[in-house]
C-alpha cells in the first residue's frame, strides 16, 4: 500500500487505497481521513512534535531564529500552542525532509505526479465556481 502525506499551509495526508481509516501519528494524534477521487486524505492538518523515531522537533518560535535554521523545527500558528487543534503545525522544509521522518509509519512526502493526480480530479488549476 502506497501512502503519501500532502502539505497545504500545515498538512494533509494522502493514501492510494479504497477504504477510509484513521491514521495515527507517534504523538499519539489520530486523524481521520477522506477519499478524494483514488486518494485517501487526512481531515485536518498534522501536528506531530516528535520525529518517528521518538526525537523531538524543536518548537522555534523566533523569525530570525527561524530563518536561519539549517534543522527541522516546526511552529504553532501566532506561536499559539492552543492553535495547533485548530491548524495543526507548520513545519520547514528541514523537519519534511529528515531521515527520522514526521509522517506516521508507512507515509512519505507527495511527488508532483502525487499533486497532480489530486489537482485533475478536482477539475484543475483552472476551475472556476
Amino acid at each position: 500500500m502506497k501512502r503519501v502525506v500532502l502539505f497545504l499551509t500545515g498538512f494533509v495526508v494522502l493514501v492510494l487505497q479504497n477504504q477510509a481509516q484513521t491514521v495515527t501519528d507517534i504523538d499519539g494524534n489520530i486523524y481521520n481521513t477522506i477519499i478524494i477521487g483514488t486518494q485517501e486524505w487526512m481531515q485536518e492538518n498534522l501536528k506531530v512534535i516528535h520525529y518517528r523515531n521518538g526525537d523531538a522537533i524543536p518548537d522555534v518560535t523566533g523569525d530570525t531564529q527561524w530563518s536561519n535554521l539549517s534543522t527541522g523545527a516546526y511552529c504553532n500558528y501566532n506561536n499559539n500552542e492552543s492553535n495547533a487543534l485548530i491548524y495543526g503545525r507548520l513545519y520547514n522544509w528541514y523537519a519534511v525532509a529528515d531521515s527520522r521522518n514526521i509522517c506516521p509509519a508507512g507515509w512519505h512526502t507527495p511527488t508532483d505526479a502525487e499533486w497532480t493526480t489530486l489537482t485533475d480530479y478536482l477539475g484543475g488549476f483552472n476551475i472556476t465556481n
